[in-house]
C-alpha cells in the first residue's frame, strides 16, 4: 500500500502566482510630493522667468580727448644743408613753449642745429622737432663731421638749467648720446644740437 504521507517535492510549494509584498505608503507619498515640487519649480520658471530678471551689464565707452588743429600751419623757408637751396616745409603750430614741470619758457632759448650725420635734411628735420616744442632756431647747418652717433646737446653754462629740458623734448624723436653745458660763452647761441647717425 501506498503511504499518502509522502508528497512529491513538486507538489510541496504552491506554484500559485505569489502575492506581492506590499510598498509602503510612505515611499510612495514622497515620490508624489518629489514630483509635485519639480513641477511647481518647473512652472515658475516657465512663466515667472526666473532669469529674465537678470541685469545684463552695458558697457560704456570712455571718451578720448583729441586735440585739433584751430589754425592752418604757415609754411617756413629754410635753405637746404648741402644743396643751398631753399625749400618750403610747413610748420606746425607751437604749443605753449612754457615748461609746465620747471616753468622755463623754451621761446628764450636760441638753439643751432646741425647735421652730424650726413644725411640731407637732418638738421632741418632736428630744428622742426625743437620748433615743435617752443624752441627759438637760431640757424642749421653741417656740423665739423659726419661721424657723430645719436644726439650731442651742448648749452651755456649761463643756460644749463635748460640741459635737462632740451634732453627730454628731443628724446621724443632721437636718442640722445650726450648732453654737458660747456658751449663756449662766446657762441652766438644759447645750446647746440647736433643730429647724428
Amino acid at each position: 500500500m501506498e503511504d499518502s504521507s509522502f508528497q512529491s517535492p513538486i507538489n510541496q510549494y504552491n506554484y500559485s502566482s505569489p502575492e506581492m509584498p506590499k510598498k509602503p505608503k510612505k515611499f510612495i507619498y514622497l515620490l508624489i510630493f518629489i514630483v509635485i515640487v519639480g513641477c511647481f519649480f518647473l512652472i515658475k520658471n516657465i512663466f515667472f522667468g526666473a532669469g529674465k530678471n537678470k541685469e545684463i551689464p552695458t558697457v560704456t565707452p570712455t571718451p578720448t580727448e583729441f586735440q585739433f588743429p584751430t589754425d592752418t600751419p604757415a609754411p617756413s623757408v629754410s635753405p637746404t644743408e648741402e644743396t643751398g637751396e631753399t625749400t618750403v616745409t610747413p610748420t606746425a603750430n607751437a604749443v605753449n613753449p612754457v615748461d609746465p614741470s620747471t616753468g622755463l619758457d623754451r621761446s628764450t632759448l636760441s638753439v643751432e642745429v646741425q647735421n652730424g650725420s650726413g644725411e640731407v635734411g637732418a638738421a632741418g628735420k632736428g630744428a622742426d622737432v625743437l620748433k615743435g616744442f617752443g624752441y627759438k632756431i637760431s640757424s642749421t647747418g653741417n656740423a665739423d663731421n659726419y661721424d657723430y652717433q645719436d644726439v650731442t646737446i651742448k648749452v651755456k653754462s649761463t643756460k644749463s638749467n635748460f640741459l635737462a629740458l632740451l634732453k627730454k623734448d628731443l628724446g621724443f624723436s632721437y636718442t640722445v648720446a650726450s648732453a654737458t653745458a660747456d658751449l663756449s660763452s662766446d657762441s652766438t647761441v644759447d645750446a647746440l644740437v647736433i643730429i647724428g647717425k
